[in-house]
C-alpha cells in the first residue's frame, strides 16, 4: 500500500519562534527539513512534495528530490498549507500523508509502522501526548475535507472528531518538534 501514498510535508510556517528559517537549520549535518524528506523517500520514492511558504527562496535552492508547492497564503496557518498542497495531491493515490518538517525523530521506521495501518480507506494517525497528531495518513476520501482546511490547527479537526473512525499509532517519537533554538541546542547535547 505505500506505494500508493502520497506525502505532503509542510514546511511553510515563518518560524518565528525559531528566529530564522528552522526548516534550514543543522541536525547531524542535514537540515531539518532534508531530514524529513530522506526519511519519506525512503518508504515513498517519487511520492513526496514539500508545501513551502515564507522563507520559500531561501528554502528551495537546499533541498533535493520533492516536488515543491508553494503556498502563497501560509500566513493564513497549517490548515491553508494542508490544503494548498492538497490540491495537488496525485487523484490517483489512495491516501496523502502529512508530516511536520520539524518533527525530528520520525524517521522511516515510524513511517513504515503507519504505512502498514493504512488499509485504504481509513485514517491513520500518531497518538502522542494524550492526542491524535500528525503524522497522519488521510484516504482519498478526505482529500476535499483537507483542501477546505483553512485554521491554524491544521488537520487536527478531522482527527479529533468523535464521529470519525482513526487507527492510532502510539507515537511518542511525534510529540518532540523544534520550535526554538534552544530545543534543537537541547537535542544536541543528549
Amino acid at each position: 500500500m505505500t506505494s500508493n501514498i502520497g506525502v505532503l510535508i509542510m514546511a511553510a510556517g515563518a518560524a518565528t519562534r525559531f528566529g530564522s528559517p528552522k526548516q534550514l537549520a543543522q541536525y547531524q549535518g542535514q537540515t531539518l527539513l532534508q531530514r524529513c524528506i530522506d526519511s519519506a523517500t525512503a518508504i515513498f520514492p517519487n511520492k513526496v512534495s514539500v508545501v513551502l511558504g515564507a522563507h520559500a527562496d531561501q528554502i528551495e535552492p537546499q533541498i533535493l528530490g520533492v516536488e515543491i508547492i508553494v503556498n502563497s497564503h501560509w500566513q493564513q496557518g497549517l490548515g491553508a498549507s494542508i490544503a494548498c498542497g492538497a490540491k495537488h495531491v496525485d487523484t490517483e493515490t489512495n491516501g496523502v500523508l502529512i508530516l511536520l518538517a520539524d518533527q525530528i525523530h520520525i524517521g522511516p521506521e515510524q513511517l513504515q509502522v503507519m504505512a502498514k495501518a493504512f488499509e485504504g480507506d481509513n485514517i491513520v494517525a500518531a497518538h502522542y501526548c494524550g492526542a491524535r497528531g500528525v503524522p497522519a495518513i488521510f484516504p482519498r476520501s478526505y482529500f476535499e475535507k483537507l483542501q477546505g482546511l483553512t485554521a491554524d490547527s491544521g488537520a487536527k479537526t478531522l482527527l479529533n472528531n468523535a464521529e470519525i473512525s482513526v487507527t492510532e499509532i502510539a507515537l511518542p517519537e511525534a510529540a518532540l518538534d523544534i520550535d526554538r533554538p534552544e530545543d534543537l541546542h537541547t537535542l544536541k547535547k543528549q
